[in-house]
Order: C-alpha cells, then structure tokens, then sequence
C-alpha cells in the first residue's frame, strides 16, 4: 500500500474531530491519517511530533490491523510494537466499503492503561467519526459527495440508526462527589476487552465529561425541585444527560452518554419548524461544538448576528433557551424537562 502524505490542515473536517477525542481521551503519543479512495490511497497525517513522521508507522499498523477485520469499523488494541509505550489503542474509521482514516493513541507509565470509561467514549467516537468521514469522501471522477453505504430498502436506513443508537450508549450512577458507583456499556464497547489491551475499571469520567456532569448539576440543592434532568454537549460527537437517582442510600446522578446524531438527522426537524438553511448551518456548528464567535469567523457574519439566528430558532421551536432548542430539533425527549445547555 501506497501512501501520499500532506500535513491536515486545521481547517479540514476531520481536525476539530481528532482535536475533541484528543480533549476527552489524552495521550502520551498520537497519530491519524485520514484515507481518501480514489484509486489508489492518499492520507493526510498529522501527530502529536507535528512533523508527519509517524506515516510508516500508521502504514504497517493499517495492515495488521485489517489482517484481523478485513473492512468496516474498528477498536482494537494497537498491533504494532510500542517501544517505550505501555498501552495503545487503534481506531480504524470505516464503512462497509472503504477505510477513511486511522487514528493511534499511545500511552506511557505515566499517563498509565486506558480506564473503562475511556474505551466506552473511543467506542461511541468510532461510529460517530466514521459517518462523518464517510459523508465527506469525494468521488475523484465526478466531483460530487459520495453517500455512504446503505441498504435502502424502505425503513432500513431508520432501522440501522436505531441500531447504531442502541449499542452506542453508555449508563454510570455516580455518587455526589462523582465518584462512579455503577456503569453498564453496551457490548460493542466490552468486546475492546477481549483484545488483550491492559486497562483499568473507571472511578471517575473522564475529565472533559466530568466537568460537564459538574455544571448540569450545579443548581441542585437538598429540594428535588431543584433536582432537574440535564443535557450538555461537550465535544462535537457525544451527548451527555443527567437525571437524579433517589434511594434509600441518597441522592445519586444518573450519567447518560450517547453518540449525538449525524447531521442528515436535522433535515426533517428542519422542515418541521421552518429553519432557514442559514439557520441549519449555524445550528450544525453549534452542535459541532463551535463558539458563537467562531461560527460567526467561518460563516463570514458578525457575532451578533450568530445570536440572531440562535434566536429565530428559539422562537419558531417554541422554546425557552438553548438546550430546549436543542432536544426539540434532534428529538431527544419533552423539552419542558430539559436543564441548561453546556459546552
């Protein structure tokens, strides 16, 4: 296999999506190439060394690790040596049809073996990062998107996200110090287990999701009516929610993490409430965890103006703030018993 390799630029697509894995799941050293079929493969690479130099390397572990799964999505345990490192872990992302990119995350004693929790986030990153590859490759001979595969059969394609939503979801019950009490994760995150990878059962969250837990819960006081659910969005590919658990022990938080939805999911909702295509793309930075300053950057608009669209969007969805605004566009539940909206 031939690769052509060129530095990715901070303003590809892919970069704020490694950036946020990188943010939740830290590493001692780190690579990705994205992978662009068009006959034969192209990658762009960028690394925690900044120079590319770690292209042979993603090349051989590419190799060894579709000797193992010969397509499609994976999570597995870095195959190749890892010299001074303890502990690493390969992501492939794929669909049926084609590989479009491969991140490796390495560890040294310090930083110490992935914890539970780490894996069911890398999980949930896997299948949200490959859709969004997949949308993004190129059909080098006509120009134009290529969609990703699909049986489209009537209701598949509801079916499978369905699907993918079932089995990409993670519960914990934590304690008032969020501490973890409890976790359960569906199985395609357990099956990581079986790798022989070294890791460590989770006592807290990672750091990134933890703070998020933290500022849901911050208005709760010894008053259940304090005690509301809660939704935040901390990195562009998950959703955590929040809801108390009462018991004869206390007060507990139940943690909620799902993959949030693709993009092509706003479409119906968008129609339904009469967002103007303007509107959707601020909406989809949003959600993509961009600051309102920076969406108004890459869409050539004044800060304000940002807000104004925020705005509209609150009205014609009848809602009263943001995360409202939020979970009644991608339908996650009654949006009277939302809580605030993070970032």
């Amino acid at each position: 296999m031939t690769l052509l390799v060129d530095l990715v630029p901070e303003s590809d697509p892919a970069y704020p999506i490694i950036k946020a894995i990188l943010r939740v799941v830290p590493a001692s050293r780190w690579s990705f190439a994205r992978l662009m079929p068009d006959g034969q493969l192209a990658g762009l690479l960028i690394d925690s060394q900044g120079n590319g130099g770690e292209l042979t390397r993603l090349e051989d572990e590419f190799e060894r690790q579709r000797e193992k799964a010969k397509k499609g999505p994976r999570i597995a345990a870095t195959l190749g040596p890892l010299g001074d490192f303890e502990s690493g872990i390969t992501l492939l992302f794929a669909d049926a049809n084609a590989s479009f990119g491969i991140l490796t995350l390495l560890r040294t004693s310090e930083l110490g073996p992935f914890t539970s929790s780490e894996i069911s986030v890398l999980a949930l990153s896997l299948d949200a990062t490959s859709e969004r590859l997949s949308a993004l490759r190129l059909d080098s001979k006509t120009g134009r998107q290529a969609r990703p595969a699909v049986d489209n059969r009537p209701g598949d394609e509801e079916r499978t996200t369905e699907a993918l939503e079932a089995s990409g979801e993670s519960f914990y019950v934590l304690d008032r110090d969020l501490q973890i009490v409890l976790a359960w994760t569906a199985e395609q995150q357990r099956r990581v287990a079986l790798t022989g990878l070294r890791t460590r059962i989770a006592d807290r969250l990672p750091g990134v999701l933890e703070e998020a837990v933290r500022g849901l819960i911050a208005e709760w006081r010894a008053d259940s009516g304090t005690q509301k659910t809660g939704i935040a969005h901390p990195v562009p590919f998950l959703v955590v929610r929040t809801q108390p658990m009462s018991g004869p022990a206390g007060l507990f938080i139940g943690v909620r993490i799902d993959r949030l939805k693709p993009p092509k999911s706003l479409t119906g909702p968008a129609a339904h409430f009469h967002i103007s295509p303007r509107e959707l793309q601020v909406l989809a930075m949003l959600l993509d965890g961009e600051r309102l300053e920076e969406i108004g950057q890459r869409l050539h608009i004044a800060t304000s103006t940002v807000q104004h669209h925020i705005r509209s969007m609150v009205d014609k969805t009848k809602s009263r703030n943001r995360s409202e605004l939020i979970a009644r566009v991608l339908g996650w539940e009654s949006a009277g018993e939302m809580g605030h909206f993070s970032r």
